[in-house]
């Protein structure tokens, strides 16, 4: 998802780019403590017929799908934040804070548009100057590159 905001007071863009997330953090929470729920329930069940060893088993698998829902969510909450004003380009990315950022002057850089290296592969986009280029948006599909690479043309020509 890319959405544009152009400051008034100056020739100034900033594009925030995040993955598409179908669910929010608080729903997954809910998710995760029903299916929590109803695997301590099935669990609590064999247990009483005498099959004690599915209860550590499954408590094992809640844990695990815990694990893998907390990296997943961490991944699509990602954000990368680029700011374009007439002297400064400057790129931010990471997942709560600012994890990693680069920072160019904005009459030098340049915009790489590199096509699928085959059929079905994503392209690549890339901004930076004097050999020092950081991919961007690299979770995005490529119709939603070709709208990102269009503005960016655009706001680095209008600035």
């Amino acid at each position: 998802m890319v959405s544009v905001r152009k400051f008034d007071s100056s020739d100034s863009f900033r594009f925030v780019l995040s993955p598409n997330c179908s669910i929010t953090w608080r729903e997954l929470v809910l998710f995760y403590i029903f299916t929590c729920v109803v695997a301590l329930a099935i669990g609590i069940f064999f247990t009483l017929q005498g099959l004690w060893l599915v209860l550590p088993f499954s408590g094992l698998e809640m844990a695990a799908l815990g694990f893998a829902l907390y990296l997943t969510s961490r991944k699509v909450n990602r954000k990368e934040v680029i700011t374009l004003d007439q002297r400064r380009t400057r790129i931010e990315k990471g997942v709560q804070q600012i994890d990693r950022s680069w920072e160019f002057e904005t009459p030098w850089i340049r915009l790489v548009d590199e096509p699928a290296s085959r059929p079905g592969r994503p392209r690549k986009l890339a901004i930076g100057s004097h050999g020092n280029y950081v991919e961007v948006g690299d979770f995005l599909d490529n119709s939603e590159k070709d709208r990102l690479a269009f503005q960016l043309k655009d706001c680095i020509i209008r600035v």
